[in-house]
């Protein structure tokens, strides 16, 4: 009995390239519009806190103008592709995480939000598909 050939994939078809490309251009996007207010009104109660704390959950809110300015669902502006704004979120991300451990003196619950709010930004990116057609 001869064993059946594999179908080929379709034209077109995204394959992932790494096993952590979890989360699509589309699902990031939306992920970024939620995340967003979110971020601002943590900003809001860390600046009764501590104003370095607020300072740089408000330099976070610098990605937010990145995702309009990106070629995706909620972009605005279609100015940069997807790769980009992954790019500029990991370097951005990497950068305001390094400042929050800054905040020695600063209160505690302040001060984690701000490691929270570095650290989120770079699992995303991280998780993020890069590889596909829509990533371009």
């Amino acid at each position: 009995m001869k064993t059946p050939l594999p179908l080929p994939e379709p034209l077109g078809a995204p394959r992932p390239r790494r096993a952590n490309d979890l989360v699509s251009p589309r699902a990031h996007a939306y992920i970024d519009r939620l995340l967003l207010p979110i971020m601002l009104g943590c900003a809001i109660w860390a600046a009764k806190r501590s104003k370095p704390a607020a300072a740089i959950l408000l330099a976070h809110l610098g990605e937010g103008a990145v995702g309009c300015i990106t070629r995706f669902p909620t972009g605005i502006w279609p100015l940069i592709s997807f790769r980009t704004h992954v790019r500029i979120g990991q370097v951005g991300g990497t950068t305001l995480l390094a400042l929050s451990y800054l905040l020695p003196a600063e209160p505690r619950a302040a001060r984690n939000m701000a490691i929270f709010w570095g650290v989120v930004p770079n699992v995303l990116n991280a998780i993020s598909d890069t590889s596909g057609p829509d990533a371009a």
